[in-house]
């Protein structure tokens, strides 16, 4: 940590000790007069040809080098896409007035620079791959939605959550921040934005050092555009679906700009209804003979969810900004459960009992953050400082009600009450060594604090399955996770490394206040990570190592118990450990189109789901637990093709290898398995701004390392229709048309075999109103890095 500080002070002390020549200027369009943001800059040495300083110009096109080097004449070289750039030559002694730099555009040559621009859509830089939307020509005439699902990797589920590479535990990001919304709100927030709002979007399979250690499925960011101009902009709209039940979603975005500030805000209204026809089957080898347990259950939740989210952003000087996020979410939730489960041994019906569960669960959220910013006029200095804030807060009110066969019931009346609050820190510096070789360094503090209530009683205690004493719980939970980071980036003509070292130390202390049992631990782990890329006409390659963690869930450790029903338990485990991963990706892209992957991560202690058999009282405890160790090795690809300029399409594949070894007595095993999807998604530009969109789908049968998974598949159709000058856009469509879109898996340990299958509301239909107002661009502020924090509760 010493070493730390002691390299940021310095760092900083030379910087500013050091005089320098100062050039400043604005970038604006030679015909419309409107400026030009993000515009590139760099001044010459006119004699040796040297690069004294490089810059990019801010939102306004603004601009401001500073170098100390002074030759007698510089060469000021502006370029901008789609524009003639600019190259003058100018003496020191003129240095001391602001240029106006008019760049003309050069419309007759814009095919050809469309064709050039194409083979730099898809690039590869320090630990992402980077797809830019524009060149790739997939955000006209779709919603945010429709253009991330065009990415490698990425693909929608049922509920058009975002995947990649087959898992929705993916960290998103916006900006370049974990987005403050989540869930539902996250979703339709993207869907909500225009494709073309999207500048570029960035696949981090395999995260360097400057971020959490946490989670191996990566991290997607999405980068929005800028604004080019003041005023105010935004959208509403208006949505509504049907599968087996009515459900309406309505929401709007809102932003302001001007040369000082930039306001954002949106909200959300949900309420629908919703369902799961559940069927579990468990098979049971015993010496008396086979024992068969059937469970059907329908689960009818009914939702109504508001969020607001609002942020503000003031620029202080041209070379400090600050801002602040807040985000509020608050949902309720009335749940119905109805079931029955069949008992059988030797084929003969032995027990039948019917659930019936009401709950009542009510959720708060508040989440928010403040953000400084400084970068120094040649962008060779940046340092960034963020404190996030969440609280979080639930309840689950209700009862479950058994009843059996010999006219008997059980009745369990019960409350739980959830309360996390967490709060961290964060500082991240930038420091450009040379105009090859680049330090980032930082530092983050987190604190987390979970209180957990249960409070249960029932009418029959005789007909529970365990003492009613254990399913009354008062648990605390604390933890504190302090983190450094440094890593280097050296950029070569063909050839990019970026290495890097994070350093964590996590203490946690668990207490049951109704068992007075508590649980301790500690940790430091060190995370070393290193991408290496190589570039060479139209191939790309990029091959990268990191080291991840798994933390448990807050509540996973809590030794409570949890009453499913009759014959099901869940409880916690005190003894759970962190799992541990070494991941790595080797990427290759050719022609900025097709792409290839090869991934893969070994572990130790990775978790698992334990179902503990009780057969002397005939019941089930689930919980988590770490296996010995695994490991996974898969391959994903992409081809997109365009037959005609109105017809596109995209072919993704992705299958992968996994072993796991399980010697957890009553619950162990020896496995592996195979396992793929094939995803092909079809867009037609038709005449008069009508466009349709066709997707599916085919997750084939697969092996796992205790089971097996049945083959699912299923298609979407949608079609859309720009008016009014592309400011309103009417959507309608219906997804998983063949309602073969569900959860269905098998697993075989020891002399228990289960099988689940969750059949959701898959077959939607849906139409969507969205109207774009105003002239002026959006611009997100920057919102909280709460994302680990937030994953485990």
């Amino acid at each position: 940590m010493k070493i730390l500080l002691f390299t940021l002070i310095t760092t900083l002390l030379f910087i500013t000790g050091n005089a320098q020549t100062k050039i400043q200027g604005t970038v604006i369009d030679a015909v419309t007069h409107e400026a030009l943001p993000l515009a590139s800059v760099s001044v010459t040495d006119s004699i040796s040809h040297k690069v004294i300083a490089i810059a990019e110009a801010d939102d306004n096109g603004n601009f401001n080098l500073k170098f100390s080097e002074t030759p007698s004449l510089i060469v000021l070289t502006v370029r901008y896409l789609g524009y003639a750039a600019f190259v003058q030559k100018i003496t020191i002694d003129k240095l001391n007035t602001r240029l106006t730099i008019a760049l003309k555009p050069i419309n007759n040559q814009l095919d050809n620079v469309v064709v050039d621009s194409k083979k730099h859509a898809v690039t590869v830089s320090g630990d992402k791959i980077i797809f830019s939307i524009d060149k790739l020509g997939i955000g006209e005439a779709n919603n945010g939605l429709e253009t991330m699902r065009q990415i490698a990797g990425i693909r929608l589920d049922k509920d058009d959550n975002i995947q990649f590479r087959g898992s929705t535990d993916v960290q998103i990001m916006i900006n370049g921040k974990k987005s403050l919304l989540q869930g539902d709100a996250l979703r339709e927030f993207i869907r909500s934005l225009k494709g073309s709002d999207i500048k570029s979007v960035e696949i981090i399979a395999q995260p360097s050092a400057r971020y959490d250690a946490a989670g191996t499925t990566g991290i997607i960011n999405i980068i929005l555009k800028k604004n080019r101009g003041g005023g105010f902009s935004g959208n509403v709209y208006s949505s509504v679906g049907y599968g087996e039940y009515f459900k309406g979603d309505n929401g709007g975005q809102l932003y302001y700009n001007d040369s000082l500030w930039s306001i954002n805000a949106n909200g959300s209204y949900y309420d629908g209804k919703s369902v799961n026809h559940r069927q579990v089957k468990q098979t049971i080898q015993l010496a008396e003979g086979v024992r068969k347990l059937e469970q059907y259950n329908e689960w009818l939740p009914s939702t109504i969810s508001k969020n607001l989210n609002i942020g503000i952003e003031r620029k202080l000087t041209n070379k400090q900004i600050i801002s602040t996020g807040w985000q509020y979410h608050k949902s309720n939730e009335w749940a119905d459960t109805y079931g029955t489960t069949n008992e059988y041994l030797n084929g003969i019906p032995v027990n039948i009992v019917q659930l019936t569960q009401f709950l009542d669960n009510p959720t708060e959220r508040l989440t928010g953050n403040v953000f400084y910013n400084f970068t120094a006029d040649s962008t060779a200095t940046k340092l960034d400082a963020q404190i996030n804030y969440a609280h979080y807060k639930s309840n689950h009110n209700g009862f479950q009600r058994n009843d059996y066969n010999n006219t008997l019931f059980m009745q369990l009346n019960g409350t739980n009450e959830t309360i996390y609050n967490i709060i961290n820190m964060q500082i991240d510096l930038n420091q450009r060594i040379s105009k090859k070789i680049d330090f980032e360094g930082g530092i983050k503090y987190s604190n987390v604090v979970m209180n957990y209530l249960n409070k249960y009683n029932t009418n029959n205690p005789s007909l529970l399955s365990i003492p009613e004493s254990l399913l009354n719980n008062d648990f605390v939970y604390r933890e504190n996770l302090a983190s450094a980071y440094t890593q280097l980036s050296v950029n070569l003509d063909k050839w990019s490394v970026l290495a890097g070292l994070r350093a964590e130390y996590y203490d946690y202390d668990a207490t049951s206040r109704t068992s007075n049992q508590t649980n301790k631990d500690s940790y430091t782990n060190w995370f070393p990570s290193l991408s290496i890329n190589y570039k060479k006409n139209d191939n790309q390659y990029q091959l990268s190592y990191s080291r991840r963690i798994g933390r448990p869930t807050y509540l996973a450790l809590n030794p409570y118990y949890n009453y499913i029903d009759a014959y099901t338990l869940d409880r916690g485990n005190p003894d759970l450990k962190p799992q541990l991963f070494h991941s790595f990706q080797l990427n290759y892209i050719y022609k900025s189109s097709f792409n290839v992957s090869l991934y893969g991560y070994i572990y130790n202690k990775g978790f698992t789901t334990v179902i503990d058999y009780n057969e002397a009282k005939n019941y089930n405890v689930t919980y988590q637990a770490n296996a010995s160790k695994g490991n996974r090795f898969g391959v994903s690809a992409m081809l997109p093709y365009e037959p005609f300029d109105w017809w596109t399409m995209q072919l993704s594949l992705d299958g992968a290898y996994n072993y796991e070894k399980s010697n957890i007595p009553g619950f162990s095993y020896n496995g592996s398995g195979f396992g793929y999807d094939i995803s092909l998604y079809e867009s037609f530009k038709l005449k008069q701004d009508w466009s349709v969109i066709w997707n599916g789908y085919y997750s084939g049968y697969s092996n796992t390392p205790n089971g097996y998974s049945r083959a699912t598949y299923d298609f979407s159709l949608s079609v859309k229709k720009y008016m009014l000058d592309k400011k309103l856009l009417l959507s309608i469509g219906c997804s998983n048309i063949l309602k073969k879109n569900l959860y269905n898996e098998v697993t075989v340990v020891d002399n228990v075999k289960t099988e689940w299958v969750n059949k959701w509301e898959t077959r939607r239909f849906y139409l969507q109103v969205t109207y774009y107002f105003g002239g002026g661009k959006t611009k997100r502020v920057k919102s909280s890095s709460l994302s680990d924090e937030n994953d485990r509760i």
